[in-house]
């Protein structure tokens, strides 16, 4: 337990950790485990295929919750992620599109950023960022990092981590015994003269089945520096949104359906002067199911299905430098010259946790299989930007098994992780495969 000055010193340092959220309340039980004049936290969950807490944990994690993300009045990833140890992330300047870096390692899915369940892919070659992704803050309840290569439950190939984006639900604006809630936001940054516009509605058909529905718009214009000059090509204008529904065909089972989209266009800036147009469409669909048996100990089945795709379609706006992708020779793109870049994810992650105990030792053994699926398709003028992100397909499968045990204050997790993988494109293919194990004491 902690002290309430202590408590609250401790959210003041730690903004990016596990904190008490005022909606879980204290069972009697808790409550009487708490000294006198001491506050007891309540645990908060981290999205862990075990469904531990973050203290709990032995890998490195944090959890950013609701409070702390409207406390923040994030307009940004990078925002949202503000003093998480070990996690920075990069930006162009219009911060809208994003990179996430944990512990030194960043882009080509090095981190894994998986939006309700999808995992978000897109990649252009150039220079600054490679993978980038596009999530309105506005639509996020929560968000979870697991820092290293521990987090290989979690897909192929995220030897930096997973950063994991929870969106917002119905039950987030109805309270118990409502059947309707909307909700509209408006804010105003004056650096930039920056507009925010957000309108939600939830709805609830009976106690099974509940919807929700936001929309949000950004419009900023260029923001100013440290020394008062304007910024040029930090400016945007942004329009999000969401759908989401969840079922409960009974007790003990769940499905969520939802689809989050973001439609952005902006000027790419290049020594003071718009050199590039820029369109971009993002559009995630996820579908997750979970079923359960009475006390969570031999089923507790997760079904996840999803597609991602992000199209950006880029005009030139002055003449460019270029090399001919043949001779190497320069060559020079009139104004207007396109390049497109059109990138659909398709994933499915199946996994059961079974609990159960042996010779007084607690085990929490999860298995399972993910599949992801990129189709890369790029195109324009030779020497174009899209030369250096070229068309493709890629495919990567994994299955694993892991086993958390428990006895006394020891704990061991044990796992091993398969994966493949398998490169296709018009000049040749590759493919390959390795196999992982993992060892945890604590």
């Amino acid at each position: 337990a902690l002290l309430t000055p202590s408590a609250n010193a401790q959210q003041a340092a730690q903004p990016a950790t596990d904190q008490q959220q005022p909606e879980q309340a204290q069972t009697p039980e808790e409550a009487a485990l708490a000294p006198a004049g001491a506050t007891l936290l309540d645990q908060i969950l981290v999205i862990s295929r075990t469904g531990e807490t973050a203290i709990d944990s032995l890998a490195s994690v944090s959890h950013v919750d609701q409070e702390q993300l409207e406390r923040r009045m994030a307009t940004t990833p990078n925002e949202m992620l503000f003093g998480v140890p070990g996690v920075a992330v990069q930006a162009d300047a219009r911060r809208v599109s994003s990179s996430i870096n944990i512990r030194g390692l960043q882009d080509f899915g090095r981190v894994a950023v998986i939006v309700d369940g999808a995992r978000q892919n897109f990649q252009r070659s150039d220079h600054g960022t490679q993978s980038t992704f596009y999530i309105d803050p506005e639509l996020i309840k929560s968000v979870d990092v697991i820092r290293g290569p521990v987090a290989n439950t979690y897909g192929s190939g995220a030897i930096g981590g997973v950063v994991l984006f929870e969106t917002k639900d119905a039950d987030d604006y109805l309270r118990g015994g409502e059947t309707w809630a909307a909700s509209a936001t408006g804010r105003y940054e004056s650096n930039g003269e920056g507009w925010t516009t957000s309108a939600a509605g939830a709805y609830r058909f009976n106690e099974n089945w509940d919807v929700l529905g936001n929309i949000v718009y950004r419009d900023y214009d260029d923001y100013k520096d440290g020394g008062g000059d304007t910024v040029n090509g930090t400016g945007f204008d942004v329009l999000s949104g969401l759908l989401k529904t969840t079922i409960r065909p009974t007790e003990n089972s769940e499905l969520k359906l939802g689809w989050n989209g973001t439609s952005d266009g902006w000027n790419e800036v290049s020594g003071g002067t718009a050199v590039n147009d820029v369109d971009l469409k993002a559009n995630t669909f996820s579908g997750r199911y979970n079923i359960t048996d009475e006390d969570k100990s031999w089923l507790d089945l997760h079904i996840n299905a999803s597609y991602n795709k992000t199209d950006m379609e880029m005009t030139s706006l002055v003449p460019q430098n270029r090399f001919d992708p043949v001779t190497g020779l320069p060559i020079v793109l009139p104004a207007g010259s396109m390049s497109t870049f059109d990138i659909g994810t398709s994933g499915i992650d199946i996994w059961n946790t079974s609990r159960f105990e042996t010779a007084g030792i607690a085990h929490e053994l999860t298995y399972g299989g993910d599949w992801v699926g990129d189709d890369v398709e790029t195109g324009g003028a030779a020497g174009g930007a899209s030369f250096y992100t070229p068309s493709g397909k890629r495919n990567v499968s994994g299955a694993y098994v892991q086993d958390k045990l428990t006895w006394d204050w020891l704990e061991v997790i044990a796992g091993l992780r398969y994966d493949s993988y398998k490169l296709e494109s018009d000049v040749g293919e590759t493919s390959g495969d390795r196999l992982s194990p993992r060892i945890t004491v604590g």
